[in-house]
């Protein structure tokens, strides 16, 4: 039984660690109910990590910290979880009322599968789940060949990417209109990365800043190893703390190399996907 009588949507943060132009985050906000997000420390993903001084742990963590600043300077909170997915749901469904599950999707294997079996936990108590287009500018089914089969071959595969993409897949989500929708609350406990089984690391990470004056000369200087030629903004677009579409938007003014790169990364992405 529920404590909370109210009911409440619930955004559930992954690769996507940012409260601006977030696609999953725009569609909870906007909802009939408040929102309660959430981040959960898969210990099926950690668990399985060696290594206890692991970098991404430590951005990962650093980035919620961060997070979870922003929210409570305006009076909201996320609730953080060390364990499953599967164990955090249950106790969420335990202890709110749940009409929504909100999200953005990850498209590897293990992700796939753990939405499945979220998905169908959620059915159970008639909470529907809801994911969006978010770590990519263009999913697996937009770009295909005329007889309806991927690409394996780059080339006709940009050209394609091209005459498909629209002012659409660049606009950005405007979450901040709509934060007065998420829960007002108390700030819960975010454990910390001993807590989590971790340790620090050095805080060398790339800074998420757009540099123009590289982007706009990327295409030139990105191949020789002597010249700091490469934007480092990998890390945040592999975690999403930054918004690919702002990325984009800001290519396509500056550099066309740069936007061939994130054509690149979609082409990888979709053959991962059909593999």
């Amino acid at each position: 039984m529920s404590i909370f009588e109210n009911k409440v949507n619930v955004f559930w943060l992954r690769r996507d660690l940012r409260l601006d132009d977030n696609a999953g985050l725009y569609h909870a906000l906007k909802g009939k109910y408040p929102v309660l997000p959430i981040f959960i420390f898969d210990t099926n993903i950690l668990d399985r990590l060696e290594n206890k001084t692991d970098r991404r742990v430590d951005f990962i963590h650093g980035e919620i910290l961060n997070i979870q600043d922003h929210l409570v300077n305006k009076g909201f909170s996320l609730q953080v979880f060390l364990s499953t997915p599967e164990e955090a749901f249950r106790k969420i469904l335990h202890q709110y009322k749940v009409a929504e599950v909100y999200t953005n999707t990850d498209y590897e294997p293990y992700a796939t599968e753990r939405d499945d079996i979220i998905s169908a936990l959620l059915k159970k108590h008639d909470v529907s789940f809801h994911s969006y287009k978010d770590h990519v500018l263009i999913e697996k089914n937009e770009v295909l060949k005329d007889d309806g089969k991927p690409y394996t071959v780059f080339t006709p595969y940009s050209k394609k990417w091209k005459t498909v993409l629209t002012d659409f897949h660049l606009k950005s989500y405007s979450t901040e209109k709509y934060f007065t929708n998420f829960i007002a609350t108390a700030p819960h406990l975010i454990p910390s990365l001993k807590e989590i089984g971790f340790n620090e690391t050095l805080p060398d990470f790339p800074a998420k800043n757009i540099n123009e004056e590289i982007i706009e000369h990327y295409g030139n200087r990105r191949d020789y190893p002597g010249v700091p030629g490469t934007s480092r903004l990998g890390l945040h677009l592999r975690f999403g703390t930054l918004s690919i579409r702002r990325l984009a938007r800001e290519a396509e003014k500056l550099s066309p190399g740069f936007l061939s790169d994130l054509i690149w990364r979609d082409f990888y992405q979709m053959i991962w996907w059909h593999c």
